[in-house]
């Protein structure tokens, strides 16, 4: 899950971000480098440069002076050499080699060019020892002169600065990256509050709000007009429920009167009489008003909480079977089959939750019933109890037709119909009674397609 989640934040926009800065910083970074070895390691080398440079220059004017044979300029050479302990001076002529080196080393470039090249030093107490000087060999016309400098300190310097600029450049990496790291956390964290609070607000619970941070930034504004928005939505919901609840509580005592009074006028003497008919025709069509009246004002109060919701100890596999045993006669009207299966437990042992039995019941029985009224004849509905470790699920099944995947979230909203036309009895509450009832003991609703038919799941959470 953590592997997930660390590749689910690296495609974050924040992340891609801070990978930019990363890379901008690296190549800030390493031009100030470039600038640091300019002036620092290069330029002692340039320095050295020139000084050869300088040498090199003043022999080859004294080599073309009028004047100056062989012999003089060997000595000015092997004096010059003598006098600085850090210059290298080579005459090599046909007779000898005169300056502090036995040889000029082979593959040096002519002057201008200036190269490192190894050689073998004696210190004051005989020590013999390996060092780098610069140099390059200059043609005179009384043969090649090797002009060089000292230069033991060149691998130490490019070491060391190439040790800093990686110590540099990792800590500036390992920086950024950590920071952005963070800022990515943190940034996520409040999106994924918003979508948490998305999640809540689609399963219904519209009382769910952003909190709010004492920065006072960007997302606090948004979480705000956010909080603003449900406000006025939740305001909405209650008002449209307030009018319809209102409406189905006026209505139903008048409506309740007239069916009396229509009751109270029928003739049971006369038996088929078209006179009569009519009034049984309406006798119906007012059951199936108040019902409705009836199941909308049952919603209102279990949403509301003004029906009793004491938790107490309930047998599930006991309440299985009663709601089997009062809906078995409404399956045999179908020729359907209801069936009811306990799962990974024993038959003898009760299964307990806490919950209020009443409601639980009714929920169950509405799934149940539901299913035998939409499942064609001869049917297989089956309501399945399973007991595990960290929840507990009662299952509802059947063979029906079942219902679009896409219409899945949309079956629980108050007066949603699969059925367009509503042709089909029902008011379209009964599953938003379930709704409200698994709300307020906290368990969960899981909605499936089985091909054919559909499988809804009441999930209790240990």
């Amino acid at each position: 899950m953590w592997l997930e989640r660390l590749r689910r934040s690296f495609r974050t926009s924040i992340w891609r971000f801070t990978l930019t800065f990363t890379c901008i910083v690296l190549c800030i970074c390493i031009g100030i480098l470039t600038l640091v070895y300019r002036f620092t390691v290069s330029e002692q080398t340039d320095q050295l440069t020139k000084q050869v440079l300088m040498t090199a220059q003043s022999l080859s004017d004294i080599a073309n002076t009028e004047g100056i044979d062989r012999a003089l300029f060997s000595k000015t050479v092997e004096r010059r050499s003598d006098k600085s302990a850090s210059s290298i001076l080579v005459l090599q002529t046909p007779d000898n080699v005169i300056g502090n080196l036995d040889s000029i080393p082979s593959a040096l470039p002519t002057l201008p060019e200036l190269t490192h090249f190894p050689i073998a030093v004696v210190d004051h107490l005989g020590q013999a020892s390996v060092t780098l000087a610069l140099g390059g060999q200059q043609p005179t016309r009384f043969g090649p002169l090797l002009v060089g400098i000292l230069d033991d300190n060149y691998l130490v310097r490019q070491r060391d600065f190439l040790s800093a600029s990686i110590w540099a450049l990792s800590l500036t990496l390992i920086i950024t990256l950590i920071t952005g790291y963070l800022f990515n956390r943190k940034v996520l964290l409040r999106i994924n509050q918003m979508g948490h609070l998305i999640t809540e607000v689609k399963n219904g619970n519209l009382n769910t709000r952003l909190p709010l941070s004492k920065h006072q930034d960007e997302f606090d504004t948004l979480s705000q007009q956010i909080n603003l928005m449900l406000d006025e939505i939740d305001n909405l919901i209650d008002s449209v429920a307030q009018v319809t609840d209102g409406i189905a509580h006026d209505l139903r005592t008048p409506l309740s009167r007239m069916r009396i009074s229509i009751e109270k006028n029928i003739d049971t003497s006369v038996v088929n009489s078209e006179k009569e008919d009519w009034k049984l025709t309406l006798l119906d069509e007012l059951d199936g008003v108040i019902a409705t009246f009836n199941a909308m004002l049952e919603l209102s109060r279990i949403e509301k909480g003004v029906q009793p919701t004491s938790l107490r100890q309930i047998d599930l596999k006991q309440l299985c079977q009663d709601v089997v045993e009062l809906s078995l006669p409404l399956a045999e009207q179908k020729e359907q089959t209801l069936s009811f299966v306990i799962s990974e437990h024993e038959s003898s042992e009760k299964i307990v939750i806490m919950g209020e039995r009443n409601l639980l019941f009714r929920a169950i029985f509405n799934l149940v019933e539901n299913a035998i009224k939409y499942t064609q004849e001869q049917g297989l509905i089956e309501l399945e109890l399973n007991w595990k470790e960290a929840s507990c699920e009662i299952v509802v099944r059947d063979n029906g037709p079942g219902i679009p995947e896409a219409l899945h979230d949309k079956i629980f909203q108050r007066l949603f119909q699969v059925d367009v036309s509503r042709q089909n009895q029902g008011f379209g509450l009964g599953l938003s009674i379930v709704k409200a009832i698994t709300k307020i003991h906290g368990t969960d609703l899981c909605v499936t397609s089985c091909d054919p038919g559909l499988e809804i799941k009441i999930i209790f959470n240990n």
